[in-house]
C-alpha cells in the first residue's frame, strides 16, 4: 500500500509537470521549444534504461526507484526556479524526462521483487493503475494551482514536495522489506548463462515476428506522449478545457484495463488488438473535426482512452508471446526501451509540425500511425485465418 501511494504520487507530479508547455509560452516560447525540452532526455534515458537492462541487479531496485523519484522531484523545483527565458528549461527537461523513464521502469521491478508469482499480475495492475489515476489528476490540480496566487511555478514547486513525499514512502518500503537480488542470483544463475547478450537478443528479436508488436508499440509511444504532453497548448488553441480530456482519458483507460481487458481476455488477442486500435483511430481522427466543442472533446478523449487502454498490454504481451524462449526475457525491456525512446524523441517533430502547420497536420499525422497500426494488426489476423488449425 505504501508502495501504491508513492507510484501515486510520482505519478501525480508527473501529471503537474504536463503544463510544462504552458510555461514555455509564459517564458516567450512555443510548442517546438517544447519540443526541445523534452527530447533533450533522449540520450541519458536511453543509456540509463539501456545499463539497467544488462545490469538489472548491480542496485537494489528499491533505491534506483528511491534516486529516481528524488531526481524528478529536483528537476520539479528547479522549473519553478527558471525566471529570465525558456532555455534553461533544456536543462530541466534532462532531469525529468531521465528520471521520469527510469520511475516508470524499475517500478515494476520493485513490485515483482515484493511479490509472488501468483500475485504478481494482480499488483502491475494496481500499479499501473496508481499511475494513471496520478498522471490523469496531475494536470487538473496543477491547473486549479496556477490560477491561484501561487501560479504554475507554485504548482511545480508543489510538485516537487509531493516528490519527497513520494522519496519517504519508497525509503520506507526499502528497509521493511528484504533485498530479493541473492535470491534471484542463485535461482537464475543456469538461465543467466543460457541468457543471449543485449545485443545478439536485440538483433534475434528484430528477426522474429516481434518485430511488428514493437514498431505497433512505438507507434502507441508516439500517440501517448503527443496527447499528454501537448493537449494543454491544443485545448488553448481550440478554446477547451485541457481537464475535460485528462479527466475522460484517465477513467477510460483505468475502466477498460480493470473491467474490459478481463472480459476481452477470451477473444483471439490479434483481433482484439486490431479492433481496439480501429477504434482508437477514428477517435484520433475525430480530434480534427471537435472545434470548441466540449462535448465532443471528452467523447473523443474517452472513446481513445478506451481504445489505447486496452490495445497497449495487449501489444506488449503479443510482442513476449511469439518470441522464441531464448530471447523472452529481453522482449520488455527492449520493448520499454523502444517505447520511452519515442516517447521523448517524438515530440521534437510534433514541435515543428505545430508551429509550421498547425494542429490539423498533426492530428492527421496521428491518425495514419493508428491507420498503419490497425493495418498491420488486421493483416496478422488475415494471415492467422489463413493458418491451417492445429490438429487434435
Amino acid at each position: 500500500m505504501v508502495l501504491m501511494l508513492a507510484a501515486f504520487g510520482i505519478s501525480l507530479a508527473y501529471g503537474m509537470l504536463l503544463l510544462l508547455p504552458l510555461y514555455v509560452q509564459d517564458l516567450g516560447g512555443n510548442e517546438a521549444d517544447f519540443g526541445l525540452v523534452l527530447a533533450s532526455a533522449v540520450v541519458t534515458a536511453v543509456l540509463i534504461l539501456a545499463a539497467l537492462t544488462v545490469y538489472p541487479e548491480a542496485v537494489r531496485p528499491h533505491w534506483v526507484l528511491t534516486l529516481a523519484i528524488g531526481a524528478f522531484g529536483v528537476g520539479s523545483a528547479c522549473a519553478a526556479l527558471v525566471t529570465g527565458g525558456w532555455e534553461p528549461l533544456i536543462g530541466v527537461g534532462v532531469l525529468l524526462g531521465t528520471a521520469w523513464a527510469v520511475v516508470y521502469t524499475v517500478a515494476p521491478m520493485v513490485i515483482s521483487e515484493m511479490v509472488t508469482d501468483s500475485g504478481r499480475t494482480t499488483y502491475f495492475g494496481y500499479l499501473t493503475g496508481s499511475e494513471q489515476l496520478g498522471i490523469g489528476a496531475g494536470p487538473v490540480l496543477a491547473g486549479s494551482l496556477a490560477e491561484t496566487s501561487l501560479g504554475l511555478r507554485g504548482a511545480f514547486t508543489i510538485a516537487g514536495v509531493i516528490c519527497v513525499v513520494a522519496v519517504i514512502g519508497t525509503l520506507i518500503v526499502g528497509l521493511m522489506t528484504p533485498d530479493g537480488r541473492e535470491k534471484a542470483r542463485r535461482t537464475t544463475d543456469s538461465q543467466r548463462a543460457a541468457l543471449p547478450g543485449l545485443v545478439e537478443a536485440a538483433g534475434g528479436i528484430l528477426r522474429s515476428p516481434a518485430v511488428l508488436w514493437l514498431v505497433i508499440i512505438a507507434l502507441f509511444a508516439c500517440l501517448f506522449t503527443t496527447m499528454t504532453q501537448f493537449q494543454t497548448t491544443f485545448a488553448a488553441a481550440e478554446d477547451l478545457n485541457y481537464s475535460v480530456f485528462y479527466i475522460a482519458y484517465t477513467i477510460a483507460v483505468i475502466v477498460v484495463r480493470f473491467v474490459g481487458a478481463p472480459w476481452a481476455a477470451r477473444f483471439d488477442p490479434n483481433k482484439v488488438i486490431a479492433v481496439s486500435i480501429s477504434v482508437m483511430a477514428l477517435a484520433v481522427a475525430s480530434f480534427l473535426l471537435v472545434g470548441g466543442n466540449p462535448v465532443a472533446y471528452a467523447a473523443a478523449s474517452t472513446v481513445m482512452g478506451l481504445g489505447y487502454g486496452l490495445a497497449l498490454p495487449a501489444a506488449q504481451a503479443m510482442a513476449v508471446n511469439v518470441s522464441a524462449d531464448a530471447i523472452r526475457p529481453r522482449v520488455l525491456p527492449i520493448a520499454g526501451l523502444v517505447f520511452q525512446t519515442a516517447i521523448l524523441a517524438f515530440p521534437l517533430a510534433v514541435g515543428w509540425i505545430v508551429v509550421t502547420f498547425d494542429y490539423w497536420l498533426l492530428f492527421a499525422l496521428l491518425t495514419t500511425f493508428a491507420i498503419l497500426q490497425a493495418a498491420l494488426c488486421w493483416g496478422r489476423v488475415a494471415r492467422n485465418a489463413k493458418q491451417p488449425a492445429p490438429a487434435r
